[in-house]
């Protein structure tokens, strides 16, 4: 081989190896770019997840622990505590709850007692089934009509003098009254029974001058409407100056739930021998008779 065959062979060498690097290179270059992108790609996908899924949950996560510490902290207070709720005071406390239960049905009972007195409809005698409620408004005012007669005949029959229209009784002339007249007509009589009766009863009153059913009551609280109402009433008598207290005795002590609201007292000119109305002769001891005007209302219950 001649010098100038070797050199040929050596440039074909390196042009050969200098083709082959330049067809490597790129594919290195190529190949490290795409690596980088897909690493940009995957990393830029955590941080979605990151702040899509798990930082959320993070947050959750970390609410609940606070409130388990929380919840772990009032448990370990609670433990310390010496007034565990143990059987002993389950059991007490059951006690309790039933002695309540029983005091609050007596007060259930008190109440439908009084209203029952209130919400009563005259009734007559039946030869078949005895005592029955009068349903017919005829008849119910023929009863009303009755006993107001019986009620003035005991008020005259005594020494109280009573003023003209000092009771307001109903009157319908010829008409019959509806139920719906009727039942709140049947509840003022009740009240004006209840009245006249504690006039009667040896409380010293010489005047019954007049009684007022009044539109409202100044005392009421509307808000207790939903367990009772109230029937307001002005009761103005004329009686000795140490009878009142017999009055007030005998209005409150009856089977009607009466509220005395207010008293006012005013004198007269008049005195009384307290002998002669106590049956007393001996006794002849001036005693002032005074006007009283009692204020009060009627209970009247939602049972």
């Amino acid at each position: 081989m001649t010098e100038n065959e070797g050199v040929e062979d050596m440039n074909i060498g390196r042009d050969i190896n200098f083709l082959r690097l330049r067809k490597i290179f790129p594919g290195i270059f190529t190949g490290v770019f795409g690596f980088w992108i897909s690493a940009g790609i995957a990393f830029f996908i955590l941080l979605v997840l990151l702040f899509v899924r798990i930082f959320p949950l993070s947050h959750q996560y970390a609410s609940a622990y606070k409130d388990n510490e929380d919840l772990s902290m009032a448990l370990e207070k609670y433990a310390i505590k010496k007034d565990l709720y143990n059987d002993a005071w389950i059991e007490s406390a059951k006690q309790e709850s039933e002695l309540y239960n029983k005091e609050i049905e007596k007060c259930r009972s008190f109440l439908k007692e009084k209203d029952d007195r209130l919400e009563a409809i005259f009734s007559r005698e039946d030869a078949k089934k005895g005592l029955i409620k009068i349903e017919d408004e005829a008849l119910w005012k023929n009863e009303y009509v009755k006993r107001v007669s019986a009620l003035l005949t005991k008020l005259a029959t005594n020494t109280i003098a009573v003023t003209e229209d000092a009771l307001p009784f109903q009157n319908w002339g010829q008409d019959i009254p509806s139920w719906d007249t009727i039942l709140p007509a049947q509840k003022r009589f009740w009240i004006l029974e209840a009245i006249v009766n504690a006039t009667l009863n040896k409380t010293g009153i010489t005047k019954l001058e007049k009684i007022t059913f009044r539109e409202s009551s100044p005392s009421y609280d509307p808000s207790f409407a939903q367990l009772y109402t109230v029937i307001p009433i002005t009761i103005k008598v004329e009686l000795p100056a140490d009878c009142i207290q017999f009055l007030l005795r005998d209005i409150l002590k009856s089977d009607i739930p009466f509220v005395i609201e207010g008293i006012t007292i005013l004198s007269t000119d008049k005195v009384l021998n307290p002998g002669t109305l106590m049956g007393n002769e001996d006794n002849h001891a001036s005693n002032p008779v005074i006007d009283v005007t009692i204020d009060a209302y009627v209970i009247d219950y939602k049972t």
